[in-house]
Order: C-alpha cells, then sequence, then structure tokens
C-alpha cells in the first residue's frame, strides 16, 4: 500500500511539474522563468498601415498588425535588413506563459521610420516565407 501511494504522490509531482508549462508553444523547463515559460518566434505580417510621403529626420508610424498562434503571443522585436533605401522587416513575436488561450488573435504595433535623406524608400515587411507587403515612402 505504501508503494502504491508514493507512486501515485511521485505522479502527481511531475504531472504538476509537466503541466506548469506549455510544451507546445516551444517552452521547456530549462526556460521557465519565476513560473513562466517563454519563447520567440518570426511571425507573419497581416497588415500595413503606412503614410506615402514623409520628411527627412522626422518620425513617420507605420502600424503593423501581425498574428500569433495562441493568447500569450506578442510583440517581441522588429528585425531589420537593410540594402540602400530598401529594408526588409521581419516581426518576432514573444510567448510569455505556461497556459494561453488557444486562440489567432491579430496584434498590432507601431514601427517608427527615420529617414535620414531625401528619396523612395522601400520597405518590405515579410507576410509569408517568400512573400513582402511592400510600403514605398516619397521623402523630401
Amino acid at each position: 500500500m505504501k508503494i502504491k501511494n508514493s507512486l501515485l504522490f511521485v505522479s502527481v509531482i511531475v504531472f504538476g511539474i509537466l503541466s506548469s508549462c506549455n510544451l507546445d508553444q516551444g517552452c521547456d523547463l530549462d526556460q521557465e522563468k519565476e513560473g513562466e515559460c517563454v519563447s520567440n518566434k518570426i511571425e507573419y505580417v497581416t497588415s500595413v498601415n503606412s503614410p506615402s510621403t514623409g520628411s527627412v529626420n522626422e518620425t513617420i508610424t507605420i502600424e503593423v498588425s501581425f498574428q500569433v498562434f495562441n493568447g500569450c503571443g506578442g510583440f517581441g522585436k522588429f528585425i531589420e535588413t537593410q540594402n540602400n533605401t530598401t529594408k526588409n522587416i521581419e516581426i518576432e513575436a514573444k510567448y510569455q506563459g505556461c497556459i494561453c488561450t488557444q486562440d489567432l488573435p491579430i496584434r498590432t504595433t507601431n514601427y517608427k521610420f527615420i529617414p535620414t535623406r531625401t528619396g523612395n524608400y522601400k520597405l518590405n515587411f515579410r507576410s509569408s516565407p517568400t512573400e513582402f507587403i511592400t510600403v514605398n515612402l516619397a521623402i523630401i
């Protein structure tokens, strides 16, 4: 009887530890910090709202929406690569939490762009593995 109770106790402890972190979102026990599961993932842009013109050295605010794969997902950071006046931009979403809603929410954040010279700029926001939503800006 003692062995049975001991096995039951150990099973409950192991189940409690494993269920405290949502393994489906890439969180493992090593990533858990103070009861929080944290992971990062590149997500694709669903829409971009941008002006078409701007001025040198003035901030242009571009509204960017992206979809995350559960309720724990939010904006992490922008990842940029640049070639002259063309910039490719990706969003790295940050997933925080061990127990997440299983919906597919759309999140919105602002991308701040400060042109340093006049001319035409092309901002490519990654919307799939091979496609972009392109913003063309004329800077005066």
